[in-house]
């Protein structure tokens, strides 16, 4: 069993990696694309339907996205394992709620992180989006 610090320093890790998830949505919800990338490794990727890399990608990628939208993220059913004292890999689950041309819409997925521990704080390495659906609110899932 790992010392008493050695789980100390694994929960203080695990709360500040959900704590980046958070930073994100609210980066989202706020339309600000310079918080979400400052949440990315230098290198760092979003992954959607291809590959965004890098901040200056990311940043462009962000403010065409949410720009002007009112998407508001709910994150839950968060799972972190730490595979070394800079490195970790976790699993959320997203449901996303969003109004567009004036029409409500629902989406759910998950995100698949890679996190890596760089100067001092946890960013994403990588960050990959799989929709289960986004549809029509009116309309629901099936």
């Amino acid at each position: 069993m790992p010392d008493l610090e050695q789980r100390i320093a694994t929960i203080e890790a695990k709360d500040e990696i959900r704590e980046l998830t958070a930073r994100y949505c609210h980066g989202v919800v706020d339309g600000d694309a310079d918080a979400i990338v400052d949440l990315f490794c230098e290198d760092g990727a979003f992954q959607i339907r291809r590959e965004i890399r890098g901040h200056d990608a990311l940043r462009e990628f962000y403010g065409r996205g949410i720009g002007g939208k009112t998407y508001k993220p709910f994150i839950q059913n968060h799972v972190i394992e730490l595979t070394s004292d800079t490195e970790a890999t976790g699993r959320c689950s997203v449901e996303i709620r969003v109004v567009q041309d004036g029409e409500a819409y629902t989406g759910a997925g998950h995100y698949l992180d890679r996190y890596r521990k760089e100067n001092g704080r946890w960013r994403f390495a990588r960050r990959h989006y799989n929709s289960y659906h986004f549809v029509p609110l009116k309309e629901g899932w099936k």
